[in-house]
């Protein structure tokens, strides 16, 4: 089981990101806000490493995600598994359940 998760919500223009730590469930979650420019995906990506997160779980209802998995996907150490979501439950749900299981 991953030990930092992180959950994204992947809208046309804008990422909604928070993390958190199964080992602490207490701990407040972090989240941030990023564009989805490229430059800003590179952000999250280095955020993400910096975390220590060693999964993450995105939802969108379109292609948007695209761009999210390509640049998280091919290299970001500590980022084993991308799940895009066509839709469905709350991202803040999924992630707390993939941290539970």
């Amino acid at each position: 089981m991953a030990s930092k998760v992180a959950g994204i919500d992947v809208h046309k223009k804008v990422l909604m990101v928070v993390v958190i730590d199964a080992d602490t469930p207490a701990a407040k979650p972090e989240r941030r806000r990023f564009t989805t420019m490229p430059s800003e995906l590179c952000r999250l990506s280095t955020w993400l490493k910096e975390h220590g997160v060693e999964e993450a779980v995105m939802e969108s209802t379109a292609q948007y995600w695209r761009p999210v998995w390509l640049e998280l996907e091919p290299g970001v150490a500590g980022v084993g598994a991308i799940y895009p979501f066509a839709s469905g439950a709350s991202i803040f749900q999924s992630c707390s359940a993939r941290a539970q299981a």
